[in-house]
């Protein structure tokens, strides 16, 4: 027998919960096969078989979160040897027959044993389908069917009514229109002849036992797997990251207008945009650690996205995006969009962003502050477009404007970095043909 122990499917995650399991107690599995499919922090992800053997006992039900470290699944492992009774020890008198008969000693190997004649044989009792059979000598007999038969006797004393409790009376539509309505007659004061309960009766009463249930004023339902995980981290994030917030709104028409003629995508030119200001403005993807005071520079930019998926939030990055053009950044994103909401995106995927973009407006609000992802100095969202009146080219005119918010880690930018990383992203969005170049 083999326990195997859940072991840490990411970066120093305590638990994790059991989403579906692939086998059940008493398979036989190979080799690294699936054996469920878990839910981290971050992405449900296959957990194959250390093993190759049998099922023996699985430790946890499906929804159920188990601790890192705790027993997940015990096998019964391929080539392990059943257990034997040991041999008697040499020398040992054997045991006596169970019947009591004699038994041979080693020095009777080559004498006769005087054989016992055979009991007699007893008769067999045999159920069959109604009844049962008695076989004896081989010839069945069938027992005699008896049954004891008790008059019934009504216990008057048992049935009377007590005062004031006597049965309700009612004429058979009375009834049934009592049962729809889920009136208990009982409950009934009958003013009809000889106590007889009326349709009139049922009225007075009302319809309201028979009315159905409000709902509840509230309900709860447990918080797990990746909402679990995401409410920590944000709460971890707001509560220990000084955050601040720049906005400003930007003439997009040009972008829109690029994205709607091409095959680059609004959101990938958005983060071309985005990648060109972090040039300029490095400390934005910087992070800062605060148990030894120190501000941790990478060489390249790693992009999250963020994805909403039924699941929850996720992040997931396009690393060194900054050598992508707005085309591969357009395949990019739509890859980790659809592999998000599949569960399917490997933990380096889900942990490797240095700086992300939140694209809010296609949820139609024009925008908002985000909370940074833990261990990030900053975060850019995107809101609705919107049509409205704009100065461009010194008249009045239609433009599409959009709204962007830049959420910072006020230890590691100071407004006037925040303020020139969100400008140069303005930028680049109002003349959108810089953010087609590399």
């Amino acid at each position: 027998m083999k326990t195997f122990l859940l072991p840490d499917l990411g970066e120093g995650l305590t638990e994790s919960e059991v989403v579906a399991w692939r086998v059940a107690e008493g398979d036989s599995v190979e080799l690294n096969q699936v054996l469920a499919d878990i839910e981290t922090a971050k992405a449900v992800v296959e957990l194959p078989s250390p093993y190759e053997g049998t099922i023996a006992k699985l430790h946890a039900a499906e929804g159920e979160t188990v601790d890192v470290g705790a027993p997940l699944i015990d096998f019964e492992l391929a080539g392990d040897a059943p257990a034997q009774a040991p041999d008697a020890p040499a020398g040992e008198a054997p045991a006596p027959s169970p019947e009591g008969g004699p038994v041979a000693s080693p020095d009777d190997s080559v004498a006769e044993v005087e054989a016992e004649p055979a009991p007699e044989a007893q008769p067999e009792k045999v159920s069959v389908l109604v009844g049962h059979i008695t076989v004896h000598g081989g010839k069945p007999t069938r027992a005699k069917r008896t049954w004891d038969v008790e008059p019934f006797v009504r216990d008057e004393r048992a049935t009377a009514a007590a005062p004031g409790t006597a049965k309700r009376r009612a004429m058979p539509p009375v009834r049934k229109l009592a049962k729809e309505r889920g009136i208990d007659l009982q409950s009934v004061r009958p003013t009809g002849p000889d106590g007889l309960v009326t349709r009139a009766d049922l009225d007075a009463v009302g319809t309201a036992s028979a009315a159905p249930a409000q709902a509840p004023a509230s309900t709860r339902e447990k918080v797990t797997g990746l909402r679990k995980h995401t409410a920590a981290a944000m709460t971890q994030s707001a509560l220990t990251v000084p955050h601040a917030a720049t906005f400003h709104q930007v003439d997009v028409t040009e972008t829109l207008a690029l994205a709607k003629a091409g095959d680059a995508s609004f959101l990938a030119l958005a983060s071309r945009a985005i990648l060109l200001a972090a040039k300029r403005w490095p400390d934005v993807t910087a992070s800062f650690h605060a148990d030894t005071n120190e501000l941790e520079r990478f060489a390249h930019v790693n992009l999250g996205i963020a994805v909403s998926t039924d699941r929850g939030l996720v992040v997931a990055s396009i690393d060194e995006a900054e050598t992508m053009d707005a085309l591969e950044l357009t395949a990019q994103i739509k890859d980790r969009a659809t592999r998000a909401r599949e569960g399917t995106l490997s933990m380096a995927e889900l942990t490797s962003s240095n700086i992300t973009i939140s694209n809010v407006g296609v949820f139609g609000v024009d925008g908002g502050i985000p909370i940074l992802n833990p261990g990030e100095s900053a975060i850019i969202a995107l809101g609705a477009i919107r049509r409205m009146p704009w100065e461009h080219g010194g008249e009045i005119v239609l433009r599409d404007v959009c709204t962007v918010t830049v959420s910072f880690d006020h230890r590691v930018l100071d407004g006037r970095e925040a303020a020139g990383f969100l400008a140069d992203i303005a930028a680049v969005l109002e003349r959108p043909a810089l953010a087609l170049a590399r």
